[in-house]
């Protein structure tokens, strides 16, 4: 794989840690996040020992979303018919895994990047963090991250956030349902959150996890359809413009 590698991983008792570790790029998704960030979860998954997969990141980004900035449109662009892109594949694990999924939020998650905070089972926010989803500045639809970011906030609140890309701080987070544990030091948070997690097997998790999507079905399809409207909206005429222009005023 060519370029730094866009995450680091380490082992803790009962848990694996990511952070995404490419700060001067604004942690961006792309395939090499992608692809690495399911090694990892596969990893995990693999270990019998491991409960806990806590998502983090390195500098002042959490995650900025995808790198619009060239003329390939997303990670794993080109879809057959029935197909899902490969971020919306990671989304759907990180809410089925049997894994507890932790993101520790403490800096900018931005457009996909609130995806992949929301996506996870529990979100830790640090007082650097924030929350905000942009696509529709740039002519598009956060149509794969909206369905996980409404799961936590609520169908109307998730749609107004949208439309307004409304900023959300480590407060706002909370109260909206974005956030479900806040502090000055997200670090100092997670720590009493992991040894409560210790306490619960990984069969009892996976037994809550899988009775959650029994209650609360999700359509089989959306996530097909959700990846098809992010590319209808990427070839739509006028958002590549959007997109240059958004770049060049440092707003994507």
């Amino acid at each position: 794989m060519s370029g730094p590698r866009a995450v680091v991983v380490s082992r803790g008792r009962d848990l694996l840690r990511v952070e995404m570790a490419r700060p001067r790029q604004r942690n961006p998704i792309d395939d090499t996040l992608l692809t690495e960030l399911a090694a990892a979860l596969d990893e995990a998954e693999a270990d019998p020992g491991c409960r806990v997969l806590v998502l983090g990141a390195r500098g002042a980004d959490f995650c900025s979303g995808t790198d619009l900035s060239g003329d390939r449109p997303v990670p794993g662009d080109g879809l057959a018919a029935g197909a899902e892109l490969p971020y919306w594949r990671l989304l759907d694990r990180l809410t089925r895994s049997e894994l507890v999924t932790v993101a520790v939020v403490d800096g900018r998650a931005t457009a996909g990047g609130v995806g992949l905070a929301a996506a996870c089972d529990l979100v830790v926010a640090g007082e650097r963090a924030s929350f905000r989803l942009t696509e529709m500045l740039v002519g598009l639809v956060p149509a794969m991250a909206l369905p996980f970011v409404a799961r936590r906030v609520g169908e109307q609140r998730a749609f107004a956030a949208t439309l307004r890309a409304e900023e959300f701080d480590s407060e706002a987070a909370r109260a909206a349902g974005l956030a479900d544990l806040v502090g000055a030091d997200a670090e100092r948070v997670l720590r009493p959150l992991l040894a409560a997690l210790g306490r619960t097997d990984r069969a009892t998790t996976a037994a809550l996890k899988r009775y959650r999507a029994r209650l609360f079905p999700r359509d089989e399809r959306l996530g097909h359809d959700a990846s098809h409207l992010l590319l209808e909206r990427f070839a739509a005429p006028g958002t590549r413009a959007l997109l240059d222009r958004a770049q060049e005023a440092g707003a994507a």
